[in-house]
């Protein structure tokens, strides 16, 4: 019975003492207040249609069908953000027409951000990486795909296709 309880004191101080070990490293990492490198949206993405509606009263969808083999998009409260794309191609043809592709962010129902534009390949791949600056509160969090860099219409956003 003591050897029971002695293990039992021993697990109960190593699980206190990594939560104490392991509570400045989740303040250094943001926790809620700072947020650095905190993930504030992962998310697919989807091919804009042409019924897609128009995005914060500003951006319209692509003027022809798009359809994505696999995409996904990483926004962090610092800002990072991580885009990848692979297979985004108009529906009708199967091929992208269009040389490059930048990325824009929107929080709090407005775009609020858009990279450079990076090279977009005719099998629809391309991978975005930037820093854009985002609001001090950035509420239901959008990344969009802008043709040629072009923020007021989308190819591609977060979100599920089917």
């Amino acid at each position: 019975m003591k050897t029971i309880l002695r293990r039992a004191a021993v697990a109960a101080a190593v699980v206190l003492t990594v939560g104490l070990v392991g509570a400045p490293a989740a303040v250094a990492g943001g926790g809620h207040g700072g947020g650095g490198g905190r993930t504030i949206l992962s998310a697919e993405l989807a091919g804009s249609l042409t019924t897609d509606p128009v995005l914060f009263q500003t951006v319209a969808p692509g003027g022809a069908d798009w359809v994505i083999g696999d995409g996904e998009s990483r926004l962090r409260h610092d800002g990072r953000l991580d885009v990848k794309v692979e297979g985004l191609v108009l529906t009708s043809t199967g091929v992208n027409p269009v040389t490059q592709v930048a990325a824009s962010v929107a929080c709090n129902g407005a775009v609020v951000a858009t990279t450079a534009v990076v090279p977009f390949s005719p099998t629809g791949d391309a991978r975005i990486r930037a820093t854009v600056t985002l609001p001090q509160r950035c509420l239901a969090p959008v990344v969009l795909l802008n043709p040629r860099g072009n923020a007021a219409v989308y190819i591609g956003v977060t979100g599920t296709e089917g």
